[in-house]
């Protein structure tokens, strides 16, 4: 699951109507097929102990763990503190009348602080069900089946009339199978743990998961634990064999994205012969079972292969929810879920019904709480929210610096503390404390300013396991007399708003720049401006030379303008902004006249073009107009070396416009030369006079060549869309958008190779803010083949496993970022507007090397676990060294607009 966002921690909801009675005391109970439910809201107990005894015939047993999986009851406790206990209505003590009418009773003892007393709450549940010819349940504890005994008639003497005998057939012996045979009497495999019981018209069989004399089969790749009896019934004249078998699956779910899928074998070999015809197939959730129209409505899917039955369920799904964990004092989540699944199927003359209940959890995901910093420092009060959670995490206490303080102290210390809930079910927690609280640490690192900063150590406990972690932060804020200018922007259909607010540096003072052009008198005379006392506004057309082009798009070109405020009598610069907009515009256009026109910008990644060098396929053929930042083409269909060719009844004109250089350009110090550039345009005219254009390609860069015959290992940087490494993002989807919280997921892969006897290692990985890889500021993230020792918590190297796209994983690194990590901190809490992104590269230098030389450590480096990596399958890196078999590499990728 990437990163769980917010919006999707949608909590467990009631997804069928439940038309249940209640019995006395409030405890409801309602029946489901084969099998009866009594649920105990949470606010009977409100949290105290409690025990849960069946009922039979004014006699009460409690239900221990043991006796409960041996007689066919189950208990559980949903999120919200609801005590759920089903049964078989075929359990050791239900009430049975004959094959049709079953009553189920129990007892609930509710204890009170101090234990001396309990309140006792009785509730009873009669529920008609027409039994078939065998009935196999697999509960979540314990598997049963039941199996109807079929005696034989006949007649006492070969007289036409003679009385009709039945014989009176009494339970002799069983016989287990594991796979091999053994004898037992009932009341010694009842002693062992299983259940046994007989009527005239029924045998019913029931065995715990556990059990010694149970085996493990495997079906079409799904693991099936196998309880397999035969019972034998004697007269002292005859004898009848009943065989009863369960089999009930141990495996099959998956975890794949965002979706979880369950498969369960058609052919079931330990129950059918392959003679059966499957009758009804029903999927349900917590034992209930759900129509078409209700699984539509949840986005569940069932779908039947030759082999399997597999149900389909997104994480996150309504009628499963989300559970809080604690791993080495960090928080998990995981999406929990009890499915359900119906067969019916005819063998012969005989039916069977088979369902399983299989409880899944998704594997743990790394949650970690964030803090908000909702401070204003001029209201001198720090304003925090910390989150999210889930319902089942309970605040314990806060320390303050090294004072801890229960959340009761931390109220009556006149501390704002307040728990919020959010309508997709989790929670935060909001405090609020003065500046002038003397918990709250005071530093002067100027004249004009001041900061205040307040170290905590949240405690948490998770229910009701009482598994405990905590969350580190520091608040901090900065008051100051000067307010700094500001920057900011808006895109309007095809132009830039730049708005500039002085704060308290006079206008006079502060010079303006945009892209790499001062805003002098003589640049502001070409432009739309305003200005007064406190603001400057400057409105600048997406084609002009102060926007660098980022990429032509399908429908128009991706533009950025920079702008960077200087303070002249501080010798300071004290703000920069990008604004990065796509601006949807025509930028070929045909005509019924047959000619095309065609506008070419230059793009920041090509900054040695020059417009008036274009042409088209013909040579000769040169820009109509053109400027130092674009050229504008106007040809003829038939002219400049245009293609024609027949679809149907319609003619497609094609074209491009290219630059080519006769000498290479020299190589810059971070990227490839580039030799070509290159925009193809086509016009489609139908026969109707109807014409249609297409901006057939978006400008490219023919990337060099290797020289025929010689060889090189080559390796790429890929941004992964989930925090699988499942999806990643091409060329084409760049520049791509982030917010600050998310984290980054980063692999380093070698490209078409098939040698495992080479492997790729990571030396250094850092960010900057522009694509090159020298220029400052400069975040470290991976330093001599370690997270950076300086902030180890931020970067977290992840093993490579083999899957059906890593066939090597020696060819593979990869690594995680929290997002910020690449946020700029100068110390003012107004240093970063928050609606402004933030545009990083990110850089790697890569080994690769021998996964043979292992002996010297020059291949493989340790390094110290963090906390982040502790559990990993290793925390070895590679790490390049001197020896010739290595080659260093550089790997580069871009723009990432952080928010």
């Amino acid at each position: 699951m990437g990163c769980f966002e917010i919006g999707a921690l949608w909590l467990m909801v009631n997804i069928i109507s439940i038309d249940a009675d209640t019995s006395a005391g409030g405890i409801q109970a309602e029946c489901l097929g084969n099998r009866v439910q009594f649920t105990l809201p949470s606010s009977l107990n409100e949290g105290s102990p409690l025990e849960v005894y069946a009922v039979n015939n004014a006699q009460t047993f409690f239900l221990t763990p043991h006796l409960a999986a041996q007689c066919g009851y189950t208990q559980k406790l949903d999120p919200w503190g609801n005590t759920i206990v089903s049964a078989s209505l075929k359990s050791c003590f239900a009430e049975k009348q004959g094959d049709k009418e079953f009553k189920v009773a129990i007892q609930v003892k509710l204890y009170e602080f101090p234990m001396l007393s309990a309140k006792v709450l009785e509730a009873s549940k009669s529920c008609s069900h027409t039994v078939v010819s065998r009935e196999i349940l697999c509960e979540t504890n314990s598997m049963e089946v039941s199996v109807r005994i079929a005696i034989p008639e006949f007649k006492e003497a070969p007289v036409k009339g003679g009385p009709t005998v039945i014989p009176n057939l009494q339970l002799w012996k069983i016989l287990l199978y594991t796979p091999g045979e053994k004898a037992f009497d009932r009341e010694t495999l009842q002693g062992m743990g299983y259940n046994v019981y007989s009527s005239p018209t029924r045998l019913v069989m029931r065995s715990p998961y556990n059990m010694a004399d149970n085996f493990v089969l495997n079906v079409d790749d799904v693991d099936m634990i196998v309880f397999k009896s035969v019972v034998l019934f004697r007269d002292r004249w005859m004898m009848a064999i009943v065989e009863s078998t369960a089999a009930c699956p141990t495996n099959g779910a998956s975890v794949v994205g965002q979706m979880i899928s369950w498969r369960v074998p058609l052919h079931l070999t330990p129950l059918m012969s392959s003679e059966v015809e499957i009758l009804e197939v029903h999927m349900g959730i917590d034992g209930r079972r759900l129509t078409s129209e209700e699984m539509r409505s949840l986005n569940y899917d069932m779908i039947f292969t030759e082999s399997h039955v597999v149900v389909v369920i997104p994480i996150g799904a309504p009628g499963g929810y989300y559970k809080s964990h604690a791993v080495e004092n960090q928080y998990h989540i995981s999406y929990k879920i009890e499915p359900m699944l119906e067969l019916l199927w005819m063998e012969g003359q005989d039916k069977t019904t088979y369902k399983v209940l299989f409880p899944i959890t998704t594997p743990l995901t790394p949650f970690p709480p964030q803090i908000t910093d909702n401070t204003q420092p001029k209201q001198k009060v720090f304003d925090a929210l910390l989150g999210y959670f889930l319902p089942d995490v309970v605040l314990l206490n806060i320390t303050f610096g090294s004072e801890l303080l229960t959340v009761s102290e931390v109220i009556i210390k006149g501390i704002g503390l307040q728990e919020q809930s959010f309508p997709n079910g989790t929670k935060a927690f909001a405090l609020q404390i003065p500046f002038s609280h003397p918990y709250v640490q005071e530093k002067t690192l100027r004249p004009d300013r001041r900061t205040y900063f307040l170290p905590l150590v949240f405690g948490f406990v998770i229910l009701p396991e009482q598994a405990s972690f905590s969350h580190s932060t520091v608040l901090e804020a900065s008051l100051s007399d000067i307010v700094r200018p500001t920057a900011g922007g808006r895109c309007n259909e095809d132009i830039f708003n730049i708005h500039v607010k002085y704060g308290s540096t006079p206008r006079s003072q502060l010079q303006i720049k945009l892209g790499q052009v001062e805003l002098s008198d003589e640049v502001l005379q070409e432009y739309e401006h305003h200005s007064n006392e406190t603001h400057f506004i400057i409105i600048v057309p997406f084609l002009a030379p102060l926007v660098a082009l980022e990429s032509v798009q399908l429908t128009g070109v991706l533009g950025r303008i920079d702008v960077e405020l200087y303070d002249t009598l501080n010798n300071l610069q004290v703000k920069d902004f990008s604004l990065a907009c796509p601006f949807f515009v025509k930028m070929s256009e045909c005509f019924s006249n047959g000619t095309i026109s065609v506008v070419v910008p230059k793009l920041e990644s090509v900054p040695r073009l020059l417009p008036g060098e274009l042409s088209l396929r013909d040579p000769a053929c040169k820009p109509y107009y053109n400027e130092d930042h674009f050229a504008f083409f106007r040809f003829d269909v038939t002219a400049c070396g245009t293609t024609r060719t027949f679809v149907g009844d319609t003619m497609k004109y094609e074209n491009e416009v290219t630059w080519k250089k006769d000498e290479p350009l020299p190589q810059t110090s971070d990227f490839h030369p580039e030799s070509e550039y290159r925009i193809y345009v086509s016009c489609v005219y139908s026969a109707n006079s109807t014409q249609s254009m297409i901006f057939h390609a978006v400008s490219h860069f023919k990337e060099p060549e290797a020289d025929v015959g010689k060889g090189e290992l080559t390796v790429s940087l890929r941004l992964s869309q989930d925090m699988v490494y499942r999806l990643f993002y091409h060329d084409g989807d760049y520049p791509v958008l982030k917010f600050l919280k998310q984290p980054l997921y980063f692999e380093v892969g070698m490209d078409h190779s098939r040698d495992s006897r080479v492997a790729v290692g990571l030396e250094n990985c850092w960010a900057t803010l522009t694509k090159d890889r020298e220029s400052q500021p400069k975040w470290d993230l991976i330093v001599d083949g370690c997270p950076n020792p300086k902030g180890p918590e931020q970067t977290i190297i992840h093993p490579v496993s083999e899957d059906d796209r890593v066939d090597i994983p020696d060819h593979f690194k990869r690594f995680e970022v929290k997002a910020l990590t690449l946020r700029e901190d100068d110390g003012s809490s107004e240093s970063e507007d928050p609606t402004v992104a933030r545009r990083v590269f990110v850089h790697c230098d890569v080994v690769i090397c021998h996964a043979e030389n292992t002996a010297d450590g020059r291949c493989y480096k340790p390094c110290a676990a963090t906390p982040n990596q502790i559990g990993s399958s290793s925390n070895r890196v590679r790490r390049s060294s001197s020896f010739s078999e290595e080659a260093l590499q550089h790997v580069s990728i871009g723009p990432i607009l952080l928010i």
